[in-house]
């Protein structure tokens, strides 16, 4: 009995963690595109298009590679409840 106590124990804690860190960790990925907006004010910044194109597809891959991963795991639960 002790160790179904256990790992039901470890999965509390797992949610709590998330849901602790997940505001947090999405509040400062808000807050820094905004910042990396913020570099669109052409009153304080000089740049040329192709490079802040670049800064877009940078984070554009990123997210993607962030959905790909969620999609992955998923449908590695979805096999699991056939």
């Amino acid at each position: 009995m002790e160790g179904k106590t256990k790992k039901r124990g470890n999965i509390v804690e797992k949610r709590e963690r998330f849901m602790k860190m997940a505001p947090i960790r999405v509040n400062n990925v808000l807050k820094h595109l905004r910042l990396v907006k913020n570099l669109l004010n052409k009153n304080n910044y000089k740049y040329e298009p192709e490079e802040f194109s670049k800064i877009i597809n940078d984070i554009s891959e990123e997210f993607r590679i962030l959905k790909n991963k969620f999609e992955e795991q998923k449908k590695g639960r979805d096999k699991w409840k056939l």
